[in-house]
């Protein structure tokens, strides 16, 4: 362009930065000082001579020009600071030799050269005047001509800016990393944008807002506060700000800066996260790039983010339908109450939390299931209904999600306990209109705050868990009834009730499956005596006492059972009559070495039993008649000095047996 002016044509122009060195200078002075068509050619020691008086004249940066008796003259200009020019313009040209320039300032002539025109390269000599001319006008027209060029340099440079933030663009949308996503960007704002320094943070709902990267700072530099900054996304616009340095270092302690530019990482619900460019002011066309870029980011984090989400969320409910069939196998009510307390915990990352049932009668709850307390005060710990956070998220049936308990105004309050819990989560749970209990939640794992998302998780998991806590206590229920239908309340062993039953399906199965089964009566020996001398309640005393014992003694497949008064019965299934004996002797042995208080009264000295031993189907094939025949070899024990056991045999007979009991 430089060239297309009339009064610069005959000019060899060239450029020079001063990053380029002596070596480049030495090189621009070749340039414009070209050889002959002959061959001819400035000698090495005039272009280094040139080149030094260059370098001397160029730190005034000012117009300075240097004449050669041969024929040539010389100028160097600086030209004004700007990122896509150099240093200096350097010219050259011919000129008449009669003619001297002069009044050219400033300039002194140059010693004599060996430099000679060269008409292929200049088109003409100019006269003196006319270079003089040429030379007093560049200061005048350089300034328009390099606008005019620095003009297209931009309008170039911003197109190739704007293809490659479109490609960039491109690469955002299809790449399937956050991380990958921001390394894009980054580098996009260093390469193209040339940014000296700048801070990217991002935020996701629930969570810290963390600095992704830092540009040309130390991480260590600057703090985040954490809710200024917080309350600076919520509220900023979607559009780029400029912020002073006193405002940015409200957000950013120990930031220096005198001023910055953000730009929001606005996705469509919230902000996503900021871009903060320090120390610079940008031209609106640089703004308007990085904005799309920004956009682009907004965009493919936010698809990333529900993607990932979805994904997410088949996960859970995937996880819940195994948590909930998994629950429908529990058949223990505590069992239950912590397996709801432990999914619930491993739905939502919570690192403790606890499971309360209200006690209907005092209206209190109780814990009946805890994670990272410690047992002892969890056993011991009740809530009054209204009264506490459980006890108001009772009372109320409405759930309560709180991210600071110190700052929650409804739940911060003077003199408050401070416990390590920060962030909880407290669930009503209720069974048609019936408030059951109340589960808590507290303390995310990785340190997050709870959301109305993990709220309404845990809601779909304890809908179904409720029914399932209902069904429990029923059967809880039920089988306490049953419990106490079927077994003596005083021994809490089985009643005789459950033994006829016992009896009945035993036969029954030793009838089908060809086996023999044995019957073990046993009555403590002279036990009215110990009643009468030591009292009704040592005698009851004794009787539990025993009954542990026997349940201890006997094997897990044996039905021991109180049959009345002081005597107990004991099915073996299974078993023969050798077997049966060893059994027996095991039970006599154990109660005969077992002390009791007063025994020593006793015609022995000492507590004893006796056992009579009957067997199916040799002895009886009926259940009154196997329990009748294990009676009889019962008497003969008794009969024959107590403290012993007797197997059945045919030649026992009733009336032969002295009418003895005790």
């Amino acid at each position: 362009m430089l060239h297309r002016n009339p009064l610069l044509t005959p000019f060899k122009l060239t450029f020079y930065s001063e990053r380029q060195g002596r070596k480049g200078l030495l090189d621009a002075v070749r340039e414009i000082c070209v050889p002959l068509s002959d061959g001819t050619t400035c000698t090495p020691d005039c272009y280094q001579r040139w080149e030094e008086k260059l370098a001397r004249i160029m730190p005034a940066k000012q117009l300075s020009v240097r004449s050669c008796a041969h024929g040539f003259l010389c100028f160097v200009m600086p030209l004004p600071q700007h990122k896509n020019l150099p240093d200096y313009l350097i010219g050259c040209v011919a000129f008449e030799r009669q003619g001297r320039v002069t009044h050219v300032a400033p300039t002194q002539p140059d010693e004599p050269g060996t430099t000679v025109v060269n008409p292929k390269h200049h088109s003409r000599p100019v006269s003196a005047s006319e270079a003089e001319l040429a030379i007093r006008k560049i200061p005048q027209l350089l300034p328009q001509i390099l606008d005019r060029q620095i003009h297209i340099l931009n309008l170039s440079h911003t197109t190739q800016r704007l293809e490659a933030v479109q490609k960039l663009n491109r690469d955002l949308a299809e790449c399937t990393d956050v991380n990958h996503a921001m390394d894009i960007v980054s580098e996009a704002l260093v390469v193209l944008f040339n940014l000296p320094r700048v801070i990217i943070v991002l935020q996701k709902p629930g969570q810290a807002i963390t600095v992704h990267s830092t540009l040309g700072l130390a991480p260590d530099s600057f703090q985040l506060d954490q809710s200024r900054l917080a309350d600076y996304l919520e509220k900023s616009s979607c559009q780029p700000e400029v912020l002073p340095g006193e405002e940015l270092t409200a957000l950013f302690h120990g930031l220096e800066t005198r001023s910055a530019q953000l730009f929001p990482i606005a996705g469509r619900e919230s902000r996503l996260g900021i871009i903060v460019i320090l120390d610079l002011d940008l031209h609106s066309r640089d703004q308007a790039m990085i904005e799309l870029l920004v956009n682009a980011l907004a965009t493919r984090l936010e698809n990333l983010e529900t993607a990932a989400s979805h994904q997410q969320e088949q996960h859970i409910s995937a996880r819940l339908l195994s948590m909930i069939s998994a629950l429908s196998l529990v058949t223990s009510s505590k069992q239950l109450y912590h397996q709801i307390l432990e999914m619930s915990a491993e739905l939502l990352a919570a690192s403790s939390g606890s499971l309360m049932l209200l006690n209907e009668s005092d209206g209190s709850l109780k814990i009946e299931s805890a994670k990272g307390m410690n047992p002892s005060l969890a056993k011991a710990m009740t809530v009054t209904f209204g009264e506490g956070i459980a006890g108001h998220v009772a009372k109320s049936g409405f759930p309560m999600v709180v991210n600071d308990i110190e700052r929650d105004k409804r739940v911060a309050y003077r003199n408050r306990p401070r416990f390590k819990t920060k962030s909880f989560i407290s669930l009503p749970l209720v069974s048609g209109d019936r408030m059951i209990g109340v589960l808590n939640l507290a303390d995310k794992i990785n340190g997050n705050s709870f959301t109305e998302q993990d709220l309404d998780r845990v809601k779909t998991f304890t809908g179904h868990a409720v029914p399932m806590i209902d069904r429990a206590a029923i059967l809880e229920k039920a089988e306490k009834f049953e419990q106490l239908s079927i077994t003596d309340p005083l021994t809490d062993l089985y009643n005789r009730r459950f033994l006829e039953q016992r009896l009945q399906e035993e036969f029954s199965r030793s009838e089908r499956q060809k086996q023999n089964f044995c019957v073990i009566l046993g009555d403590l020996d002279n036990f009215k005596m110990y009643n009468d001398i030591c009292g009704h309640l040592a005698g009851d005393n004794v009787l539990c006492k025993v009954a542990n014992l026997l349940r201890r003694t006997a094997r897990d497949m044996d039905v021991v059972s109180r049959y009345g008064g002081e005597e107990f019965c004991i099915i073996l299934p299974g078993t023969g009559k050798k077997e049966s004996v060893f059994v027996a002797e095991r039970i006599r042995r154990t109660i005969e070495t077992e002390s009791f208080p007063g025994e020593s009264h006793l015609p022995l000295g000492r507590l004893t039993i006796s056992l009579g031993i009957a067997s199916f189907p040799a002895d009886g094939v009926t259940s009154n008649e196997l329990i009748h025949a294990a009676d009889l070899a019962l008497y003969r024990a008794k009969a024959m000095g107590r403290n012993r056991l007797v197997l059945f045999e045919p030649s026992i007979e009733e009336k032969s047996l002295p009418a003895l009991r005790g």
